[in-house]
């Protein structure tokens, strides 16, 4: 059976064309099946893998292996997932993965059993230790690395660890671990919240100059940091799964690796901030506005790599079960935050005045960073840290990367912009169009922060039964993210609906702006909470399968192709205002939410099994380094 024909010539090592700089392709061979999966040499000679195998049973040195050693020595997974078209290849290499995970587990509890490993792996291990002794000149950042790896693995030894690959789950043990992995989080995200709404309070007293800057600078703040958060996501996908594979060394790759090209792309962002006023003074009149706001967001540019750290490093944790981290952190950070803006900004003596809200903000962010850091350096955590990383894992694989990145940042953005276009829209029907605009929008914000949390517990929990293996885990807590995302959406629907009075007066005093905020959730916005909700938590599901790419088409999709343009035809065609524009917005929310929930009901679990565990042996689905292959495969048989 030949599944490509074009990948034996990549496979044939006299082919020197094949790859580039010589190397050959490894591929793939199940370690039980009745049929070969590729075929080697053309013509009548054909023979497959398998047979070579049969009769090769010696490994000789890199420069003068055979082509039947050649074969025999790789034990290697599929190029890509097209190689592992049909049924029984996928129940092979399913096997291969398992007795992988398996492996590996028994290796970290000290219960691998000697006769299990077969004279093929020995032979790499062999191999692997002469490539090593060639490379005597990075002898001192090896030895590093073993001896962190070393204390790892003690750390290991002295708990018990979760093996997400055997691990037999039921809907009440998910419906606990979801509740119980969402509660810290909720908290974590309405304290991230209020940091934002501390700048307005503080600042808003200076004068309406003011609050108009810091009011603009906030937005433009939340817009770009959102490009972080989404490339953040690609750690919601990349991080459990390799947990979940017991691939912890990969997770401490992925996480600097993700930080690192966030840095990279915050350069243009941060010369953007730097020179506002170049762009902003398009649509800010007032000279005095747009230069508070360009001081505010200079200044922010400082805290911003902090930011940044404490997203990835967060997912770094959440990963491992570590919710209640970023929740400790901020209960310590967010009275430092309180103290530091008012003290900066109205003390007699010692305050600056406006520019003292960025300062407290950036001295918080880095604050936050550091705690974190001796968190798990500390506390919890560095079970998965193995060191820095070195300059060739950290910038290799970037392509990887942002093929998650990339489609997180589109699904973030596409929100938040089509909230900030509405209240663009709002401004143009008047003052009490846009103050009602501005609380319905912060209520549903704070509202949103509830079934956020629940869809970044579930997309941990089920990535970790992927990485695992576990499709029989994978589809319970998959089932069960579901049903609590219905349920916590109809509580954000009841909740807003009844208390719809109390909650406008908190916002406003004015009789109109309460009026309609009240016409607004009397029951318009408060049913569009349930699909928002479930589209929110559906998200999370598809980042922890990896499947962004489709969460990013059906968000721009439905925002920009049909929710805004139906929000602008209702509320200035159709007169309706406000209520237009949520009927438009809320319609986009329901094609969302039902769209993905089709895509998840409808997923290809074998597909993303596979797919997880071609990035968790090697950490990409091209393997094409073999050096990096042999020392990955053999750092787990030591």
């Amino acid at each position: 059976m030949v599944l490509f024909p074009i990948i034996n010539k990549f496979a044939n090592p006299n082919n020197p064309t094949g790859l580039p700089g010589g190397k050959r392709r490894r591929l793939f061979i199940p370690p039980s099946t009745q049929f070969p999966l590729f075929l080697y040499g053309e013509g009548d000679d054909q023979r497959s893998f398998l047979s070579l195998i049969e009769t090769s049973s010696s490994v000789a040195d890199e420069e003068d292996v055979s082509d039947a050693a050649s074969v025999s020595t790789s034990r290697s997974l599929p190029s890509t997932l097209n190689s592992v078209q049909n049924n029984d290849d996928q129940e092979s290499f399913h096997s291969w993965l398992l007795e992988e995970h398996q492996r590996r587990y028994s290796a970290l509890s000290g219960d691998e059993d000697e006769d299990d490993e077969n004279n093929i792996v020995r032979a790499l291990e062999e191999r692997r230790k002469k490539k090593k002794s060639r490379r005597r000149s990075s002898d001192r950042h090896n030895n590093r690395r073993r001896h962190s790896e070393v204390s790892v693995l003690s750390s290991l030894l002295e708990d018990e660890q979760e093996d997400f690959a055997t691990l037999k789950t039921s809907y009440t043990q998910e419906f606990k671990t979801i509740v119980r992995y969402s509660i810290p989080l909720v908290i974590t995200f309405l304290l991230e919240h209020f940091f934002s709404i501390v700048c307005l309070l503080v600042v808003g007293h200076l004068g309406k100059n003011e609050l108009a800057a810091v009011s603009l600078a906030t937005m433009t703040s939340t817009i770009t940091f959102a490009i972080f958060e989404g490339i953040a996501t690609s750690l919601d996908t990349l991080c459990p799964q390799a947990y979940g594979a017991g691939n912890y060394e990969l997770m401490s790759i992925y996480v600097q690796r993700c930080t690192v090209f966030s840095l990279m792309v915050y350069i243009p962002c941060g010369l953007f901030w730097w020179n506002s006023s170049v762009v902003l003074k398009y649509v800010i009149e007032s000279e005095i506005v747009l230069k508070l706001t360009n001081q505010f967001l200079r200044i922010l540019c400082f805290g911003a790599p902090a930011y940044i750290f404490f997203e990835n490093s967060k997912r770094f944790l959440q990963a491992q079960g570590i919710f209640e981290a970023g929740t400790g952190i901020l209960f310590v950070s967010a009275p430092i935050n309180i103290f530091l803006s008012y003290f900066l900004v109205w003390n007699p003596t010692y305050g600056i005045g406006f520019n003292g809200a960025p300062i407290a903000t950036v001295i918080n962010f880095w604050m936050m960073s550091i705690l974190l850091t001796f968190y798990v350096k500390f506390i919890d955590g560095n079970k998965c840290w193995f060191g820095l990383a070195t300059f060739k894992d950290i910038f290799q694989k970037w392509g990887q990367l942002s093929q998650l990145a990339i489609p997180g940042i589109v699904m973030l953005e596409s929100e938040y912009l089509a909230y900030e276009i509405m209240t663009l829209f709002a401004s143009y029907f008047g003052t009490t169009e846009l103050a009602a605009q501005s609380t319905v929008s912060s209520i549903a914000s704070l509202a949103y922060m509830v079934p956020f949390s629940v869809g970044i517990a579930s997309s941990t929990r089920i990535a970790n039964f992927i990485g695992g293996q576990n499709i029989e885990g994978g589809i319970k807590a998959t089932r069960v993210a579901l049903c609590l995302a219905v349920c916590v959406a109809c509580l954000n629907c009841i909740t807003l609906f009844t208390f719809k009075r109390q909650i406008a007066k908190l916002f406003s005093q004015d009789e109109e702006v309460i009026s309609l905020v009240v016409k607004l959730f009397n029951p318009l916005v408060s049913i569009i909470q349930i699909f928002d909700g479930i589209a929110c938590v559906a998200s999370g599901i598809l980042r922890a399968q990896g499947s962004q790419k489709i969460g990013g088409i059906i968000n721009f999709v439905a925002y920009y192709a049909f929710a805004i343009p139906l929000a602008l035809v209702l509320s200035k065609m159709g007169g309706l205002k406000l209520i237009g524009l949520w009927i438009g917005i809320g319609s986009g929310m329901i094609v969302i939410g039902i769209t993905e929930i089709m895509v998840i009901l409808f997923s290809d679990w074998e597909q993303i099994i596979i797919k997880a565990g071609l990035l968790n042996e090697f950490g990409e689905d091209d393997v094409d380094d073999e050096d990096d292959d042999d020392d990955r495969r053999g750092r787990y048989r030591n």
